[in-house]
């Protein structure tokens, strides 16, 4: 891309991560990226901060306009991936990618937390209760799906049906969560709630993820390996512990809501499972 800088949040996590993947496929150059924090004054003036907190910038060298978050980022792809730029041209598409890329880039500390608490501009995220809400129900839905999907590779174990044992591990793993959720809606301020909430999504959606090759050993073999489940249960707890623990720690929350959390969704799971099979 001639005269053209790309420039991104060095102290998110999910912002660096972005250019490393992108920097592996070939997508830009070293040269192409810069931290905002790596800045020189002469560059920095062409940078908006208000604008760049919520969103990446692209800055044209040679004098031309910047561009910031889904209009940066669809000019690089289409620049660097030809066949694109169709794509991104077509409104109802491009109105699509910029919600998404606003939710992850309003998002992005609940996604990954800060590298530092202290960094050399203010580029923590305007809080934009309609994008964290986005965030949320995004989290929520595919944590959905992917706990009913682990309910049908153990259908055999709950002894149910594929349809059966899904509902069951939705009530099982899905209800102690609700509670949370609801107690921090009524006992912390709105924008702290919605912060939490926000890390709460996260870490369900982390927690998940270290399912799935169980639940693939199954869909794709067609065979129910018993320890594999039981040994990924227990990774994706301890793995959805630590998150919350250092989650509450980041948001400056009493560990009590630690406590309460993993309390509740050992006990409601519990619970779940006796009415169910005794």
């Amino acid at each position: 891309m001639e005269n053209k800088l790309i420039i991104y949040d060095g102290n998110c996590k999910v912002c660096v991560g972005l250019r490393d993947l992108m920097l592996v496929l070939g997508l830009v150059e070293q040269q192409e990226c810069l931290a905002y924090q790596q800045l020189k004054p002469g560059l920095k003036a062409h940078v908006n901060p208000d604008r760049f907190r919520n969103e990446m910038a692209l800055i044209d060298t040679g004098g031309g306009e910047t561009l910031y978050g889904a209009e940066g980022v669809s000019f690089i792809f289409s620049e660097k991936l030809k066949l694109l730029k169709p794509l991104f041209r077509f409104k109802l598409f491009f109105r699509l990618f910029r919600f998404l890329y606003k939710t992850l880039a309003y998002n992005r500390y609940a996604i990954a937390t800060p590298k530092a608490p202290a960094i050399a501009c203010d580029c923590y995220p305007e809080a934009a209760t309609k994008y964290r809400f986005a965030y949320i129900a995004l989290a929520i839905a595919f944590s959905v799906l992917l706990t009913a999907l682990f309910g049908i590779s153990v259908h055999e174990v709950l002894q149910a049906g594929p349809f059966a044992a899904a509902v069951q591990m939705l009530l099982m793993a899905g209800t102690g969560w609700v509670i949370q959720l609801m107690a921090a809606a009524l006992l912390l301020e709105r924008q702290q709630a919605l912060e939490y909430a926000g890390h709460l999504g996260t870490i369900m959606v982390a927690g998940l993820l270290v399912l799935v090759p169980a639940m693939s050993f199954y869909f794709i073999g067609g065979i129910l390996f018993y320890p594999l489940p039981v040994l990924s249960v227990l990774c994706s707890s301890g793995l959805m512990l630590y998150l919350h623990h250092h989650r509450v720690q980041y948001l400056g929350l009493s560990q009590r809501w630690t406590v309460q959390w993993f309390f509740l969704l050992q006990v409601t799971a519990l619970l779940w499972l006796l009415y169910f099979h005794l």
